[in-house]
C-alpha cells in the first residue's frame, strides 16, 4: 500500500477504524451516562476510568507503531480530537453519577458532554466544576487535550512541510 493514500480503497481501513472509534465512544457515552443513581458510583466510575486509560494507551501505541502514513495518522488524530476522546471522558463522568457526585451543576448526559468538551479544549467556562475523584479525571482530560492538540498541530505542519518542500 502506498505511503500517500489517494484512493477510497487505500483509505478504507482508516475510515473503518475512525468509524469504529466514533461508534464505540458514542455507545460508551450513551450507556454509561444514563446509568441510574443506584448503579452509578465510584466502582463503576473507577472501572470506566481504567477502561478509558487502557483505550488511550492502546490508541497511542497504534498510532505510533502501526499507522505508517502521515495522512492517516493526521486523520485519526483529528477524529480523536473532535469526537472520540471527549465522548469517552463524558462516559466516565456519567459512570460516577449525577446529583453532584462528579460534576457540580450537571443534571444529565448533555451537561456531562458539554463539561467534557469545555474541559478537553481547556476553555473552562466555570459554570460546572468537578468534585471528588472526577477532579483528577478532569485534570487528565485537560492534559490529554493539550497533548492531542499539540500532536495534531505538529503532524499537520509536518505533513504540510513534507508536501510543500521544494
Amino acid at each position: 500500500m502506498s505511503r500517500k493514500p489517494t484512493t477510497l480503497e487505500e483509505w478504507k481501513s482508516t475510515l473503518l477504524a475512525a468509524g469504529g472509534m466514533v461508534v464505540a465512544s458514542f455507545v460508551a457515552w450513551f450507556g454509561l451516562s444514563r446509568l441510574s443513581e443506584a448503579t452509578a458510583g465510584d466502582t463503576i466510575g473507577t472501572l470506566a476510568s481504567v477502561g478509558l486509560l487502557l483505550w488511550i494507551v492502546s490508541q497511542s501505541w497504534f498510532y505510533m507503531t502501526q499507522v505508517k502514513s502521515p495522512r492517516r495518522v493526521l486523520f485519526l488524530m483529528g477524529v480523536s480530537f473532535i469526537q472520540v476522546v471527549p465522548f469517552l471522558f463524558a462516559a466516565v463522568y456519567g459512570a460516577f453519577g449525577y446529583k453532584d457526585n462528579c460534576v457540580v451543576g450537571a443534571s444529565g448526559p448533555g451537561d456531562i458532554l458539554y463539561f467534557s468538551y469545555v474541559t478537553f479544549t481547556t476553555v473552562g467556562y466555570g459554570d460546572m466544576a468537578p468534585t471528588g475523584l472526577c477532579r483528577a479525571l478532569a485534570v487528565s482530560e485537560a492534559v490529554t487535550g493539550y497533548i492531542l492538540l499539540g500532536l495534531f498541530v505538529a503532524a499537520a505542519v509536518a505533513l504540510y512541510a513534507r508536501n510543500h518542500s521544494d
